[in-house]
């Protein structure tokens, strides 16, 4: 990835507004200028037809992220949700160059039509959120970026996110009125002996993992004890007949494409792009329902950078995180209490790895031995 000078990871967060529960994608802004539009020569090209007349560009100056707007498509739109101004906010007309406000016809102060190009300049705090269309809301994001430590630090570097974004706070439930939300009634799986129920005293619903996933996870940890590996968890979201959440993973997917270091992990744009695909064309009815990723040597806990990944791209109240330390043979859940992750300091009953050679084992051909009748003894 290439380096800012600045230190800082910038990043767009864009979801699809009208898709139930649906996981963001990441791009990174990288140099001074990022596009954004429908058209495929766009550095972040989105496919709807509501996104062609919003098109939009992120610029670098004076050391600072902004907005670029133009205001003249967007009221030929209709679209007024540029039209209010914040402190920071700049103009530009080809005509009369920059100015700090529009006038009362909300133009440039000294055209005497309201014609042409007119452009706002708006500079981005993290955390600030926009539509781009109909069809996406984009989230701005910022992170000091860890210092690339040797193989043999022993403390990941202190990575602290902006406390805009983790000041923004919204509801979660955890028990849902049947007819707020698509989830369906299903009884708890305890027949299933494939799965294994994770459910400590005071937390909020009860977590079955399958087997798979216990082994996929673990051999993913183990290959590599430098640095933090990872991926997400894939699953279904159920209701019980008392209508209370739980939770069943089924699958795992590395992070392919992520950028690994000593003391984080970082889901990149081809992250989620690579995810996207694989659960579309190999799991389509399973949802995303957590993450996963390793502290090689520093115990199970949530950093500074977990907690910012978490809780902007994990936000579903049944959303869980999986930290692995494969050099204790341990592994801990993390889950949403309210609008908390609870307990981010230490996990709630950790639990131990998978056996692999005991899984090998057991995943030795058979010779299945086919019994046939007994030709009948003759009488005699």
């Amino acid at each position: 990835m290439p380096s800012d000078p600045s230190g800082m990871y910038r990043a767009l967060s864009i979801t699809p507004i009208e898709t139930e529960n649906a996981a963001p994608v990441i791009y990174e802004l990288i140099g001074d200028s990022t596009e954004i539009g429908s058209a495929d020569d766009n550095a972040i090209a989105l496919s709807d037809p509501s996104v062609a007349p919003h098109h939009l560009a992120v610029r670098r100056d004076s050391g600072r992220d902004h907005l670029l707007v133009d205001l003249a498509a967007r009221w030929r739109q209709r679209d007024r949700d540029w039209s209010e101004y914040r402190p920071g906010d700049a103009y530009w007309c080809p005509r009369h160059g920059s100015f700090a406000k529009l006038d009362r016809r909300a133009w440039c102060p000294q055209c005497r039509h309201r014609r042409g190009a007119l452009w706002l300049m708006r500079p981005l705090q993290p955390g600030d959120s926009f539509d781009i269309g109909r069809a996406f809301r984009a989230t701005y994001i910022v992170q000091t970026r860890a210092a690339e430590t040797g193989a043999d630090a022993s403390e990941p570097a202190a990575v602290f996110p902006a406390s805009a974004v983790f000041e923004t706070k919204t509801s979660r439930r955890v028990s849902l009125p049947p007819d707020q939300t698509p989830i369906p009634s299903c009884p708890l799986p305890t027949d299933d002996s494939n799965l294994w129920r994770w459910q400590p005293e005071g937390t909020p619903f009860p977590i079955f993992m399958h087997q798979r996933v216990n082994l996929a996870v673990t051999q993913h940890a183990r290959q590599n004890h430098e640095r933090e590996v990872g991926g997400v968890l894939l699953g279904d979201v159920r209701r019980d007949e008392k209508n209370s959440l739980y939770l069943v993973v089924t699958h795992a997917l590395p992070a392919e494409f992520a950028n690994e270091a000593r003391g984080h992990l970082t889901f990149t744009q081809n992250t989620w792009l690579k995810i996207h695909q694989t659960r579309e064309a190999q799991y389509p009815d399973k949802a995303i329902v957590g993450w996963y990723h390793t502290h090689p040597g520093w115990t199970i806990f949530l950093s500074h950078w977990d907690l910012f990944i978490h809780q902007n791209f994990f936000k579903q109240p049944w959303q869980i995180a999986l930290v692995i330390d494969p050099s204790l043979d341990r592994a801990g859940f993390f889950v949403w209490k309210g609008n908390q992750v609870d307990k981010p300091d230490a996990p709630v009953e950790p639990f131990r790895l998978a056996e692999l050679d005991c899984w090998k084992d057991a995943a030795r051909p058979r010779v299945r031995i086919k019994l046939i009748d007994a030709p009948a003894k003759e009488d005699r």
